[in-house]
């Protein structure tokens, strides 16, 4: 670095933008439901990685996992004191947003959102295989899985309490079962109780974690171990899910990171236990072909005496604990979305709530069905695996070089969970564990760029599409890409979203081209039917079904240019033609009885010949505009 230049950490510019009040993600979640969601996320990943790291690494699988969970480790505590320190939805995304800009974090938080979607739909279309273990049944997938993610969309529209609470009771069933099998395997296969023969396959153990040996075919190369321990990377993004859920975490400076070091033990605990067992039970060979794809039911069925339980045991454990990774995806994905578009880095719509469940059902809606696309169109999802990487490892990146630009820019942030083994650098203390994550993380992503063509197509592919996204809604919002907005919300007395479900267009004359485009556009922008009526007015000297020819004709025209005018903004209309001696009592009846909330009218002032210089709408408007039970909005047109 040139004498007297150094890098820059000093507080970007901000800009405040002023929001509405809309309320917030209610915070219900304590330790064991945020640890459900985290542990459904980063577990389930046991059930496809382990398969796809010993395809690389071989015998020396437990050593890649156990590397992994090094820079994993790093990760959690980076995580764990961010996220108490920023108790908010976004995770990388909003760290990110708060070290440095607005356009950091939206690449920190688009990346992450291509893991979450493979996430979604590789873990629901593994259900339908595993279940197959438990029930013999011939599954077609793909119709199967995507009732799977409508039935998870409907739990979590619902309510997010609703679904963690199923989802801790999924995970307490799930650590049981891999705690039997490992006791299991400690027993039958390795011989614990035989001292001689459990020696000797210790030693067996330790000698497979050799690298590089060249007549042993189960000793991986180096270039081989190190896509192994890339792989087994991919088990790690469920600590995100947990960061997403910090806005909705009770006392969160406490319970998040207490939560992430419980799913951080836990996963070591059972990761390490089940490779070591899964090598015991198997050659690298024989996992990797016979069971690739379900490796855990591979082990169930080496198991001596108890593989006629133990694998249709593993089979309802699998789509059990997989069902729980897919809801933990949809949920990290739908609050990541809500809070960028919180902060307009994607549009609004993610940012609704429902008004009664106040759960971001417009992400859960999306995401769920692009994750059923994916199902569709991929079939085979292992293809889209170096996805995984691809994203995760630049966010988790990303978050580390957070924690490290908020230490220089933030020194006096309030931080109740603050990492130790830090290292003075210039100014401020530096974590160990954050530049070790860093170089880790970093890591494995360009060797995903230089080695695996999928991820790094599909991935950079991805990025540029959604910064097109990010630059071209800034520029429509009239906001800087690369600056950092500070949103303040402010709370309006009286203020209710204006919902319209029904509306009404009574067309008193043939002059009505303009009031009909408005209404129809009205209809299409709030998902309105639209319903156009006619009142031919009888005089009461006359019977009230009298037939006009001439009017019915007239009438009927209107109607007809009413419905073709709407279909040019895809709007069917209901038409309607009444009789009645007075046209404003026809129509106020009418929109009482069909359920109507807004009915447009087309108005024109006319001069009071009574009252020179004074206007009026004239009576049928008037009456409307008095006696409806709902609202009613006059169209003028030109003047």
């Amino acid at each position: 670095m040139p004498a007297g230049r150094s890098i820059d950490f000093s507080e970007p510019p901000s800009r405040r933008v002023m929001v509405l009040d809309k309320g917030s993600l209610h915070r219900v979640l304590n330790v064991p439901q945020l640890f459900a969601i985290g542990y459904g996320d980063v577990g389930s990943s046991i059930y496809y990685a382990l398969g796809v790291t010993a395809l690389y690494a071989l015998g020396a699988t437990p050593l890649a996992l156990a590397l992994a969970g090094i820079v994993f480790f790093c990760t959690v505590l980076t995580y764990a004191e961010l996220s108490a320190a920023m108790p908010e939805s976004g995770g990388s995304c909003s760290f990110a947003r708060h070290a440095f800009n607005d356009l950091v974090s939206f690449i920190a938080g688009w990346a992450l959102l291509l893991d979450y979607i493979v996430t979604i739909a590789i873990s629901a279309y593994s259900i339908g295989p595993y279940l197959s273990n438990f029930l013999p049944l011939h599954i077609n997938n793909v119709p199967f899985t995507i009732v799977i993610l409508g039935v998870l969309l409907t739990i979590n529209v619902l309510g997010i309490k609703e679904s963690t609470r199923v989802a801790l009771l999924l995970c307490v069933f799930d650590i049981a079962t891999q705690l039997v099998i490992i006791t299991l395997g400690l027993l039958l296969l390795m011989e614990l109780f035989n001292p001689s023969q459990f020696v000797f396959h210790l030693q067996q153990l330790w000698i497979r974690l050799q690298i590089g040996l060249p007549d042993a075919a189960w000793s991986p190369t180096w270039p081989q171990f190190f896509k192994g321990v890339g792989m087994a990377m991919v088990a790690y993004i469920g600590i995100e899910s947990i960061s997403q859920l910090a806005g909705e975490a009770r006392h969160p400076s406490r319970s998040v990171p207490r939560s992430m070091i419980l799913t951080m033990v836990t996963l070591f605990a059972l990761y390490f236990g089940i490779s070591l067992i899964a090598l015991t039970a198997l050659t690298p060979q024989e996992l990797t072909t016979m069971y690739l794809e379900d490796p855990i039911a591979g082990i169930a069925a080496s198991i001596p005496f108890a593989r006629h339980y133990l694998v249709p045991w593993v089979g309802l454990l699998g789509a059990t604990i997989l069902f729980v990774a897919s809801n933990a995806g949809l949920i990290g994905a739908s609050r990541l979305t809500f809070a960028m578009g919180e902060h307009f880095e994607l549009p609004r719509i993610f940012y609704r709530l429902h008004p009664k469940y106040k759960t971001p059902y417009m992400s859960l809606i999306i995401f769920a069905g692009l994750a059923c696309g994916i199902v569709v169109v991929g079939q085979r999802l292992t293809r889209l695996a170096d996805l995984y990487n691809f994203g995760a490892m630049l966010s988790f990146a990303l978050a580390h070089l957070s924690l490290i630009g908020l230490r220089y820019r933030q020194p006096g942030l309030p931080r109740p969970f603050r990492i130790g083994w830090n290292i003075r650098l210039g100014s401020a203390d530096v974590p160990f564990t954050a530049l070790l994550g860093l170089l880790g993380t970093a890591a494995v992503w360009i060797d995903v760029i230089l080695t695996k063509p999928s991820g790094r197509n599909v991935g950079f592919a991805w990025l540029g599409v959604g910064l097109v996204l990010y630059f071209w809604y800034r520029g429509k919002q009239k906001l800087p890409a690369a600056g950092r907005l500070e949103i303040e919300k402010l709370s309006v007395p009286g203020h209710k979203e204006v919902t319209v479900k029904k509306e009404l267009v009574p067309i008193l004359n043939p002059a009505s081209n303009e009031m009909v485009q408005f209404a129809a556009r009205m209809a299409k922008d709030y998902g309105a039917s639209m319903s156009a009526m006619h009142v031919i007015e009888i005089p009461p000297s006359l019977p009230l079904d009298t037939f006009f020819p001439e009017k019915l004709a007239v009438a009927d025209t209107m109607m007809e240019q009413a419905q073709a005018i709407a279909r040019e903004f895809e709007v069917p209309v209901e038409a309607q033609i009444k009789q009645a001696r007075f046209a404003g009592e026809s129509i106020v009846e009418v929109a009482r009885e069909g359920g109507f909330d807004l009915v447009i009218l087309g108005a024109r002032l006319r001069p009071l010949s009574t009252a020179p210089g004074r206007t009026s709408f004239g009576t049928t408007i008037e009456y409307v505009v008095k006696n409806a039970h709902c609202r009613v909005w006059l169209f003028t047109g030109k003047s």
